[in-house]
């Protein structure tokens, strides 16, 4: 078994840069994410005016309709 030199030791704490890749990855995610957050909310929506319809009641009117 070799011993480990301090310069060896030092390196190991040091966060490592990210690649373009992982910066693209990364940023794609976040758009995928937000673009998910938004089709749940609009689906929620919609669902809630469906059931409200189907009751026979009068759907409220959405401020974000447009």
């Amino acid at each position: 078994m070799t011993k480990l030199n301090i310069e060896g030791l030092g390196l190991a704490g040091l966060p490592r840069k990210e690649t373009a890749i992982e910066k693209t990855t990364r940023a794609a995610r976040e758009i995928l994410d937000d673009e998910n957050e938004l089709r749940r909310s609009k689906i929620e929506r919609l669902k809630r005016t469906r059931l409200q319809y189907e009751h026979g009641s009068q759907p409220p009117k959405d401020p974000l309709q447009k």
